[in-house]
C-alpha cells in the first residue's frame, strides 16, 4: 500500500469514528407513577431526537422523588407540595429548571399571588382595622381564600382560635373567623357529614349572611371563587375579599401579563375605588404591583445535582415534546404528562432549589399551616417495612394539608396495642386477620376498610361444572391475599370441608377458583358463580353471590380516649382516604393502597382497599366467633 493510500485509509476511518461519535445520543430518565407511565413512553419516545428521555416507573410520585436523590432517575414533574417534600430530603441536591406556566401570565414568576381587596374609602390603617368587616372568601378549605388569610391573620394576632374545650379544632377556626368578622360569604361543606355541616352552617350563620343563597351556603355560589369573592365586596356591599391579582385585573379591566387590557367584567366598578391591603397595614392601589400575602409556584421539572450542568439540553428536548404532545391525538395521555395547550414551558435560565423558591413565595408557611390542630397523631407499627411506609405517608400528608400530622412510633410485634393501650401511642391499624388474635378489650375501632363496590370474593367455576365436583373439586385462589384465604375457608366450609389456613392449599388449574368480582370480565362468558349455598347463578350477581367474609381492617383507638381527639383521628384518616385512596386525584403522588414495595404485599393497608369509612363490610356482617372459628384460632 502506498503512502497515499494509507493517509486516505486512516482519514477514511477517523471520520467513521467522528460520525459514529456524532450519532451518540444523551439520555435522561424520567421517573413517572406508575399509572401514567405508557403516557409517558408514548409521547416522550422520539427516536429521531439528539437528547433522549427515558421513563422510569416509580410507584408514587414521593417514590419518583426517592429515585431522583438516588440516581436512578434525573427528574420528576412536580407540583409545590413536591417541592417541600425535597426541601425537607436534600433541599441542596435538588433544582427546579423548567415551570409549567399559562399562555396567559408567561412572565409571571408565580402560579398565582393571594391578596386582599378593599375599598379606599374605608381607609384601612391596620390589619386590626378588619374585625368586624363583611369578608368575602373564595369558598372554605380553599388556598387563597382561606388558608392563607387564617394563616396569615393568626400570625398577625388578628385572628384567634376560640378556646371552648367542648368545641372540635374545626368548629374552633370556623367560631374564630365568625367572631373576627361581622358577616360573610364562605361557601363550601364544613363538614362531611350532612348533618354536622347543616348544624355548623346555623350556629354561625353569619359566615353565610353575603352569599347568594345563605341557606345553602354552597357551590354553585354568585358570590363564591375568585371573582365571586370580587363581586361579593363590590356588588354585594362586603368589605374585604381575599382573592388572586389576576382575578381583579379581569373584573377592573386591567393588563394580564403583558397582554392587552380587554374590557372589564363590570364596566361600573372604578379601580380608584379599590386597593390591595398589605401586611403592615398599608396599602397599594391596585393599578400597580401587589402587595401579595403569599404566592403558589408553578408546577415544573425538578432534578438532581447532577443535571445542573447540562440542563440546558434537557430544556430544549422538553420544550419540543411539550409542543408535539399538545398536538397529540390522545389528549387524556397528554394531560397525564402535564401537558395543557393552555400552558407553556418557561425554562428558568438559574435551577432554583425547592427550599429558596418555597420561602420566596412564602408558600412554606402556607404548607405549614396546623391550623386548629395543635398535637400529632402516634401511629404504631410493628416492623422497619410498615414504619417505611409511614413515614413516607407522613410527608405526603402534611405536604397537602392532611391535619392533624403523623408521628411512626415502631414497637415490637404485638406490642403495638399495649402502646395505645399505655397511651404511648394514639392508634394502631389492624388487619382483619389480626384482629380475632389480639386481645383488643381496651380498644375500639372507629373506622374501617372499604372496598369498591365490584371488589368482592367470589367463587367462580365452567357453567357445566358437575354437582360432585362443586362438593369436591379443589380450588385456586391467591395464598397471598387474606381475603382470598378468608373466602376459600369460607367457601370450603359451606361444602363440609374443615381446613385451618396452614392447611389450606391453592392448586393451579383447578375447577373452581377464587377471585375478586373485579376480575370476572377477563374469565370469558363461560363462567358462573358458586354461592354459599352452593347453587350456580350467572356473574353479573356477585352481590348476592359471593363468598366474600373479610373482617375489614381497623383503625382502633383506647375506648377511653377523649371525643375531640377520637374527631382528629378519624379527620385525618378519612382525609388520608379521600386524598390518596384508590381513584383519588392524588393517588399518583402517594399510593396509600397498593404494593409498597416489590414483593411486599398489604403493608400497613390492604392492596385493594379504596378507601376508609365508618361501617364495615359492605357485603356481609363477619360474625368475629364464626371467624375465629375458620381462621382456627
Amino acid at each position: 500500500m502506498t503512502v497515499s493510500n494509507a493517509l486516505l485509509s486512516v482519514v477514511a476511518v477517523l471520520l467513521l469514528i467522528g460520525h459514529s461519535h456524532g450519532q451518540q445520543k444523551e439520555t435522561f430518565k424520567l421517573c413517572v407513577p406508575h399509572q401514567i407511565m405508557d403516557a409517558c413512553q408514548d409521547l416522550m419516545a422520539k427516536p429521531d431526537a439528539a437528547i433522549q428521555v427515558q421513563c422510569i416507573a416509580g410507584r408514587d410520585r414521593m417514590e419518583c422523588l426517592e429515585k431522583v436523590k438516588a440516581r436512578e432517575a434525573d427528574f420528576v414533574a412536580v407540583d409545590p407540595e413536591d417541592m417541600y417534600v425535597a426541601y425537607h430530603m436534600a433541599n441542596q441536591d435538588f433544582s427546579v429548571f423548567t415551570e409549567f406556566r399559562t399562555l396567559e401570565e408567561p412572565k409571571a414568576e408565580f402560579r398565582y399571588e393571594g391578596i386582599i381587596l378593599v375599598r379606599k374609602s374605608d381607609n384601612f390603617r391596620s390589619l386590626a382595622d378588619l374585625r368586624g368587616k363583611k369578608s368575602c372568601h373564595t369558598g372554605y378549605g380553599r388556598n387563597v381564600g382561606y388558608k392563607i388569610p387564617i394563616t396569615k391573620l393568626k400570625s398577625a394576632g388578628v385572628f384567634k382560635l376560640a378556646t371552648d374545650s367542648e368545641l372540635s379544632p374545626l368548629e374552633k377556626e370556623l367560631k374564630g373567623l365568625s367572631d373576627l368578622f361581622g358577616s360573610a360569604c364562605l361557601v363550601g361543606k364544613y363538614s362531611p357529614n350532612d348533618e354536622v355541616n347543616r348544624l355548623l352552617k346555623k350556629r354561625y350563620s353569619n359566615l353565610c349572611a353575603l352569599c347568594e343563597r345563605p341557606e345553602v351556603c354552597d357551590y354553585p355560589d354568585k358570590y363564591s371563587g375568585y371573582d365571586g369573592a370580587i363581586r361579593c365586596l363590590v356588588e354585594n356591599n362586603g368589605d374585604v375579599a381575599f382573592t388572586k391579582v389576576i382575578y381583579v385585573n379581569k373584573y377592573f379591566g386591567l393588563p394580564v401579563g403583558g397582554a392587552p387590557a380587554k374590557p372589564a367584567l363590570n364596566p361600573n366598578a372604578r379601580t380608584e375605588d379599590y386597593v390591595y391591603l398589605c401586611e403592615d397595614g398599608s396599602t397599594r392601589p391596585i393599578t400597580g404591583p401587589a402587595c401579595s400575602w403569599a404566592q403558589r409556584p408553578w408546577q415544573g421539572y425538578m432534578g438532581n445535582g447532577d443535571i445542573n450542568s447540562r440542563f440546558q439540553r434537557l430544556q430544549q428536548r422538553l420544550q419540543q415534546f411539550y409542543q408535539d404532545a399538545k398536538n397529540s391525538a390522545d389528549t387524556d395521555k397528554a394531560l397525564k404528562m402535564w401537558v395543557d395547550r393552555k400552558n407553556v414551558l418557561v425554562d428558568r435560565e438559574v435551577p432554583v432549589q425547592p427550599g429558596d423558591h418555597l420561602n420566596r413565595a412564602q408558600y412554606k408557611d402556607v404548607i405549614e399551616r396546623d391550623g386548629p390542630f395543635q398535637n400529632k397523631i402516634k401511629l404504631c407499627v410493628t416492623s422497619l417495612i410498615e414504619l417505611n411506609k409511614c413515614e413516607v405517608m407522613q410527608k405526603a400528608a402534611y405536604s397537602r394539608d392532611v391535619r392533624p400530622a403523623f408521628e411512626c412510633v415502631m414497637k415490637g410485634k404485638g406490642s403495638c396495642v399495649e402502646a395505645v393501650r399505655r397511651g404511648e401511642a394514639d392508634v394502631v391499624v389492624l388487619k382483619g386477620e389480626d384482629q380475632p388474635a389480639t386481645s383488643t378489650s381496651d380498644l375500639k375501632s372507629i373506622l374501617f376498610e372499604k372496598y369498591d363496590d365490584n371488589d368482592v370474593m367470589v367463587a367462580v367455576a365452567d357453567k357445566d361444572i358437575t354437582r360432585d365436583q362443586v362438593l369436591k373439586a379443589p380450588l385456586e385462589f391467591d395464598a397471598s391475599d387474606p381475603r382470598a384465604v378468608s373466602a376459600a375457608l369460607f367457601f370450603n366450609d359451606k361444602r363440609q370441608q374443615k381446613a385451618c389456613p396452614n392447611k389450606l392449599a391453592s392448586s393451579q388449574g383447578a375447577p373452581i377458583r377464587i377471585v375478586s368480582a373485579q376480575d370476572l370480565t377477563r374469565l370469558g362468558a363461560n363462567k358462573r358463580l358458586i354461592c354459599p349455598n352452593l347453587e350456580l347463578q350467572a356473574i353479573g350477581n356477585y352481590q348476592a353471590c359471593n363468598v366474600d367474609y373479610t373482617m375489614p381492617t381497623g383503625i382502633y383507638v383506647r375506648k377511653d380516649i377523649t371525643g375531640q381527639l377520637e374527631d382528629n383521628i378519624a379527620h385525618a384518616f378519612v382525609a388520608l382516604s379521600d386524598k390518596f385512596g384508590h381513584g383519588a386525584k392524588n393517588e399518583v403522588v402517594f399510593e396509600m393502597f397498593g404494593e409498597f414495595k416489590a414483593g411486599e404485599k398489604n403493608v400497613l393497608f390492604h392492596d385493594r382497599a379504596a378507601k376508609f369509612g365508618v361501617a364495615g363490610n359492605t357485603i356481609a356482617e363477619v360474625d368475629p366467633a364464626n371467624y375465629r372459628r375458620l381462621m382456627c384460632l
